[in-house]
């Protein structure tokens, strides 16, 4: 009965998912079938906004069991699973040696994050030795303003003093120390520097390291104090308490950002929009929204007639999203709180 269970809470949770990483498997992923019995069926709600269960959604403090080994200098893999792409968006990679209190960026993803399930990134080749936290965090183009984080337990090994085929093997030749690189961006869950991302821009990290995928306008985000993520100038607002863009203000294409040379290979899974109430441009409303039905506006929400099914806009076609989350109704094309 116990296993049953499990089964049709794992069958609900990916119906409605948002985005998850699968690869490789974060604390308490329902993907995990090495997991134990501890899995958080919903795992790709985003981080609550109040900042309660950042980072890590909060498992960042579990007993440590390593799902990966990687090696400094090597160039490893990471996947995705979901297709609630939400437009896309920013991401970042980082690693954590000190159970979530900081993380330091090793890879960030200006824009077409996550339109594209599987990325390469490599090891420092300085990275420390040790137990550390590989987390992926994203902040999405479409929707409500939100930060999803995904934390996974891994080891880290010193760089091998073998050689190996370029192919095989990326060393870092940027010049830049593990401990010089920036810290994780953070937004949307009242941290440091009070940072809200924009709707519809895609962020334009301020700090996003030597290992740069894509590029966007930006900036995609107002802060209003300082943040160590922000750097040196690009605090917005400081102690004046009011919001406003960092130096550059240029708004970002609302359609389209550049996005990684990566083969996609998203699983073909619906998704519910989380509880806040969004503004996304409406569309017309009809009573049966249906994937296939043509549409005018890329990114806009069409209710069902009871209020609990919803499609989007993307490219032209209404794709279904499924029920509205628990709470929420939809109506005249946005998404609220009942």
């Amino acid at each position: 009965m116990k296993n049953t269970f499990a089964i049709y809470a794992f069958l609900a949770s990916t119906a409605s998912a948002h985005m998850q990483m699968s690869n490789p498997y974060p604390l308490r992923s329902p993907l995990n079938p090495d997991g134990g019995d501890n899995k958080d069926y919903s795992y790709t709600s985003p981080l609550d906004p109040s900042g309660a269960n950042f980072p890590c959604k909060g498992y960042q403090n579990d007993a440590f069991k390593s799902v990966a080994t990687y090696e400094g200098g090597q160039q490893y893999s990471m996947s995705l699973e979901g297709s609630a792409t939400h437009g896309g968006g920013s991401c970042q990679l980082s690693l954590s040696y000190d159970t979530g209190k900081t993380f330091t960026v090793i890879e960030s993803m200006e824009g077409g994050c996550p339109l594209t399930s599987n990325y390469t990134f490599t090891i420092p080749s300085d990275a420390p030795t040790g137990e550390a936290l590989f987390a992926w965090s994203w902040f999405n183009k479409i929707g409500n303003r939100e930060m999803y984080m995904n934390c996974a337990q891994v080891t880290v090994k010193g760089g091998s003093s073998k050689r190996a085929h370029a192919r095989d093997l990326k060393v870092a030749r940027d010049g830049t120390a593990f401990s010089s690189r920036p810290p994780l961006f953070i937004a949307n869950v009242n941290g440091p520097g009070e940072c809200t991302t924009t709707e519809g821009q895609e962020v334009k990290f301020p700090e996003p390291g030597p290992n740069l995928l894509g590029g966007v306008a930006g900036p995609g985000y107002t802060c209003k104090g300082s943040a160590s993520f922000l750097g040196d100038g690009s605090s917005t607002g400081g102690s004046s308490g009011t919001s406003a863009a960092p130096s550059s203000t240029t708004t970002a294409p609302s359609d389209s950002s550049p996005s990684p040379a990566v083969t996609a290979t998203t699983s073909p899974l619906n998704t519910a929009l989380p509880t806040t109430t969004t503004s996304i441009p409406k569309a017309i409303p009809t009573d049966s929204p249906s994937s296939g039905q043509s549409c005018s506006t890329n990114g806009a929400i069409v209710c069902g007639s009871d209020g609990k099914a919803w499609s989007m806009c993307s490219s032209g076609s209404l794709i279904s999203m499924g029920s509205v989350a628990a709470g929420t109704t939809c109506t005249n094309g946005a998404i609220s709180k009942i």
